[in-house]
């Protein structure tokens, strides 16, 4: 386990060192007339065109004073070559009312053919488009939207921008075939010291809606993306919305918001960052700093999903704006100090209760135990461990009465970790009591067939066993014999109802209490219960003996009166035959 997390730490560290700045590439300086010298304000955009036309038959064009234009650079078809024309300090003549603010990037091809964007012109592309990103800060996003006439020129976005959000009214490059999303891919990718940030965009799986109605919009110009969502403010919270990054590694990160600035934003939107230290609430003004990534700050954060940003709608009219949330990493966090105050509290004769103090930056912990200090150390023989996550305690189970163990937490996060040890370094499991029997056992017939058992639970109890059987031999002789049956209940039950049991049954039956060091048995006075049902009813009409009547079932005593009286009637009736 150590050896994998310290493989983990070699190729995150190894991510840094790789995360260098983007070197310059071969640049040929080829100067151009056709510039205007100094800049009055800070670069923070660079505009992609295509020549329309061959690499070298372009790069012609662009010196002649004739063409009234130029840029900075122009790529060959191939990639093999770039040629700077302007200085970077000097304003090429290339997008209009974006020269002062940007840097022309000419790539030779056509914006109608697909065929331009090869894998000779695209990786020389990136790699200069990375190395003036860091070089001049600039945003590593391609906006969303466009002017929308030439007079009056209102998209002002910064980032990676077509020559056709500039001019749309004469331009249409870099084309249809430039695939945008993996400009910023490549990028960022080049960047390296962006490698463990990460970008949730309103469309993204670390995105979701909460509660309430968040709807959908495109119009707005200065959204990151192909849109943002938006609902209507509330006096109290009726729609909430999440930002989640899964971050490769703690640290602290800078938490930067991207959404189109308007004047029916509120101008208190909600955003709670939660942090590896709790939770910070910013109340957001976003009629204003659109357009671009405004700070929310530098928080701490693990690594993982554990933080995250909330927008609430809380807020004053009319509408709150969810678009982007960029995580963008600061520092890596350091390996994790060792662990302190570490006890253990043994909960019974086979359960402990391990506990300790958190540690700064720890993404989680491992907690070792052994039987000797020496399988401790060299984690072998009787050695164990379990990974307990970002916790501060940990019940271990299952271990052996009366045994002596020795132990350790170790802290970790992607760039190491540290053991803390306890003092004592050892304790000692009790060695156990077996429980007292069960008393109170009682039974209670609910049916012919089924039975209540109960009885009041014993102290130190993992569990029960009822058993029963039709004879007390079987009951004493137990599994094997032929009319014994037991079932296994927990330590917190002290009733069963036993079903499918026979009618006009006799049942002995008896508890027994367990633990790991033994049990006992309980029984029951009295030490049987009956099942009701059972008796002979007979079959109607039928007399009980041999069963063959012929259905007119009388005593003998009722015989005997009906033949008497049958006499008399007929000695009466004799007589008076006679004397007539």
């Amino acid at each position: 386990m150590y050896l994998k997390l310290a493989l983990l730490a070699f190729v995150f560290c190894l991510g840094g060192l790789l995360a260098a700045q983007p070197a310059q590439p071969n640049i040929i300086w080829d100067p151009s007339p056709n510039y205007t010298a100094g800049r009055t304000t800070t670069i923070d955009s660079i505009v992609i065109h295509t020549t329309e036309g061959s690499y070298s038959g372009s790069v012609s064009w662009l010196k002649n004073p004739s063409a009234g234009a130029s840029a900075h650079y122009v790529i060959k078809e191939d990639g093999t070559e770039i040629k700077q024309l302007v200085a970077n300090s000097d304003r090429a003549w290339h997008a209009t009312y974006y020269n002062n603010r940007s840097i022309g990037i000419e790539c030779a091809g056509y914006a109608g053919q697909a065929s331009t964007w090869t894998q000779g012109i695209l990786p020389a592309l990136y790699d200069l488009v990375a190395w003036l990103c860091y070089t001049y800060n600039v945003q590593v996003v391609h906006p969303a939207g466009q002017a929308t006439s030439q007079t009056q020129q209102d998209f002002n976005s910064p980032g990676l921008v077509g020559h056709y959000q500039v001019q749309p009214w004469n331009r249409t490059d870099p084309g249809a075939y430039f695939d945008w999303n993996a400009l910023v891919t490549e990028v960022n990718n080049r960047l390296g010291a962006g490698s463990n940030d990460r970008i949730v965009d309103n469309t993204d799986p670390g995105f979701s809606v909460l509660s309430g109605t968040w709807s959908t919009g495109t119009t707005a110009a200065g959204h990151y993306g192909s849109d943002y969502r938006f609902a209507g403010s509330s006096s109290s919270v009726t729609a909430e919305c999440e930002w989640r990054p899964t971050l490769p590694e703690g640290g602290t990160y800078e938490v930067l918001l991207y959404y189109p600035q308007g004047s029916n934003r509120a101008d208190n939107s909600p955003f709670t960052v939660y942090h590896a230290n709790g939770s910070t609430l910013s109340s957001v003004n976003q009629q204003a700093n659109g357009g671009g990534w405004y700070s929310l700050g530098n928080y701490a954060f693990f690594t993982g999903t554990s933080g995250y940003v909330r927008l609430a709608n809380n807020a004053n009219p009319s509408v709150v704006l969810a678009d982007a949330v960029w995580f963008k990493q600061i520092t890596p966090a350091p390996a994790p100090a060792a662990p302190t105050g570490l006890v253990a509290t043994p909960v019974n004769s086979t359960d402990v209760s391990f506990s300790w103090n958190y540690s700064a930056w720890a993404d989680g912990y491992y907690v070792d135990i052994a039987e000797s200090a020496a399988d401790l150390t060299g984690a072998t023989g009787t050695f164990q461990n379990a990974s307990v996550a970002r916790t501060s305690s940990h019940t271990w189970t299952g271990l052996t009465p009366g045994q002596t163990y020795y132990w350790r937490v170790w802290a970790y996060n992607q760039a190491g970790g540290n053991h803390g040890y306890p003092s004592p370094t050892s304790f000692t499991m009790p060695s156990g009591t077996p429980p007292a029997a069960p008393t109170g056992l009682t039974a209670t017939v609910l049916s012919d067939t089924s039975v209540r058992f109960q009885w009041t639970a014993s102290t130190g109890v993992d569990g029960y066993w009822l058993d029963i059987a039709e004879s007390a031999a079987d009951l004493t002789t137990g599994a094997g014999s032929p009319s014994f049956q037991n079932v296994n209940l927990g330590a917190a039950v002290t009733s069963h109802d036993w079903t499918g049991l026979t009618p006009g049954t006799t049942y002995y039956w008896r508890v027994y209490a367990y633990n790991t060091a033994g049990g006992a048995h309980g029984y029951p006075t009295p030490t049987t219960v009956v099942t009701s049902g059972g008796g002979t009813s007979g079959t109607p009409f039928d007399s009980g003996g041999d069963g063959n009547d012929s259905g007119c079932s009388t005593d003998g005593g009722q015989s005997w009166l009906l033949v008497a009286l049958l006499g008399a009637l007929s000695a009466a009736f004799m007589i008076r035959w006679r004397l007539s």
